[in-house]
């Protein structure tokens, strides 16, 4: 049962669509029915249910690929040291490789014996080896001795994740709306989805939230954990990083997506750093209380009555940036039309990313 489903029936919401089976991505397609953490790529072929055999096959051809094979680091050079973040089937340390500080993903304990993250893993490897832009984070390498033991080393961005970022704002109370840093670190996102999507077939990052954009020292912008095929998500809001947060309503409602799925997934990020709160976080039920049915909220979102909103819009907020009212408002219509119900209406990401660059002169001539 997809996630939407369960979280539909679990609500006993009339009228709900029927239950369907998630469909994983398929190779050569940009245009796929799957869950939300899927992609599109053409080097990613995932089946449901396929026999132990064929699983076996792919993870060989993907060891003797020689895109990996060439990427391929001895794994006694690098030291791990301490944990950073854990995801559903994947953990991130802090590493050493030649000296130099590296980000090191590994599979956690309980998944590395499962063939599925395995491969999901190795595949991730092989499409980050693929991208080759300022503001998608660089991949160092990959090692192994066993399956087991594989990882996948990158880059390491002194400055953590654009969610740690923003909860620091929020409580210290910096002002809600956009200044240059925020406007800068928008259009950083963009330009890496407008890279990413100019592949063809597109490459679609499918997992995109705050804690999947990292940033340098410098607060320097760089989006992360693209393609990988993580397990069925749990069908709530819950958590800091629950992806369904972020997720497109065409997707949580097992729909066919494309790259339009990202833009959307973009809107609720700009979303965050207009108001630094995690996104649904303040809403508030026909009574006045808040509302906690997350359930409910999901349905919500996947039919369009609920969308996120942004400070020029938003009721009840007034720590407002000191930022031209042009801007804000051009803010508002931007990040309005991202998270548009149909697809169709959402711009595409090389849209945005002139939309922003236009913006951030205005903020520019502004100030």
């Amino acid at each position: 049962m997809g996630c939407i489903q369960s979280a539909l029936a679990s609500a006993q919401v009339p009228g709900s669509p029927r239950p369907t089976e998630e469909l994983v991505a398929e190779g050569g397609t940009s245009t796929m029915t799957a869950p939300s953490h899927a992609i599109s790529y053409e080097m990613s072929s995932f089946k449901p249910q396929r026999p132990r055999n064929a699983g076996v096959q792919r993870l060989e051809g993907l060891l003797i690929d020689e895109d990996i094979n060439s990427l391929r680091i001895p794994r006694e050079l690098i030291t791990i040291h301490r944990l950073l973040c854990s995801g559903s089937y994947t953990e991130v340390f802090l590493g050493t490789y030649h000296d130099g500080q590296v980000a090191v993903k590994m599979l956690l304990p309980e998944t590395r014996r499962s063939m599925d993250h395995v491969e999901a893993l190795l595949t991730e490897v092989k499409i980050m080896a693929t991208m080759d832009h300022p503001h998608i984070v660089t991949l160092v390498g990959v090692a192994w001795d066993v399956l087991a033991d594989i990882c996948m080393v990158s880059e390491y961005m002194k400055g953590g994740d654009l969610r740690a970022l923003l909860a620091s704002y929020e409580t210290e109370s910096y002002p809600h709306g956009f200044d240059r840093q925020k406007l800068t670190i928008a259009l950083n996102v963009a330009l890496a989805l407008t890279y990413m999507h100019s592949f063809q077939p597109p490459v679609l990052h499918a997992n995109l939230k705050s804690t999947n954009i990292l940033l340098s020292a410098e607060i320097e912008a760089k989006i992360s954990s693209f393609g990988s095929v993580n397990q069925r998500p749990n069908c709530t809001l819950g958590g800091s990083s629950g992806l369904h947060r972020w997720t497109a309503p065409e997707v949580l409602m097992g729909e066919r997506f494309d790259a339009k799925a990202d833009i959307y997934s973009f809107g609720v990020v700009l979303s965050e750093l207009d108001q630094h709160v995690l996104p649904y976080s303040s809403i508030n039920g026909e009574l006045g209380q808040k509302l906690t049915n997350q359930s409910i909220v999901l349905m919500m979102v996947a039919r369009g009555e609920l969308r996120v909103e942004f400070t020029s819009s938003a009721s009840g907020r007034t720590r407002q940036a000191s930022s031209d009212v042009h801007v804000m408002n051009s803010i508002d219509a931007l990040g309005t039309s991202c998270v548009a119900l149909a697809p169709e209406y959402r711009p595409t990401a090389a849209e945005v990313a002139y939309n922003l660059h236009k913006i951030l002169q205005q903020y520019t001539n502004y100030w």
